[in-house]
């Protein structure tokens, strides 16, 4: 987790992903989408994660950026109510 990184929304999104597709998933919680780099990390010091996956289907993507299996939803979303959002991430 980035210590810059902004709660983008308290609700995970679930997304068809490819296997052995390269993927940059959004840590800062500033990209347009809440899920993949747009680029918008670059006035902090947070950077992209970088992962694929071994079979195409959908998933449950982290948009809380506090996840322990980031970028895959873990649940822990639910910590935060919707006032949280784009505010700063907090430790779980």
């Amino acid at each position: 987790m980035c210590n810059e990184a902004l709660v983008f929304s308290n609700k995970p999104q679930g997304v068809q992903l490819e296997a052995d597709k390269e993927y940059y998933f959004c840590m800062c919680g500033r990209s347009s989408d809440g899920l993949f780099c747009d680029g918008s990390h670059k006035v902090t010091s947070c950077t992209p994660k970088v992962f694929t996956v071994t079979k195409s289907k959908a998933y449950h993507l982290c948009r809380c950026k506090s996840s322990k299996t980031l970028p895959f939803c873990d649940g822990t979303h639910s910590m935060y109510r919707d006032d949280a959002v784009g505010k700063q991430v907090q430790e779980p």
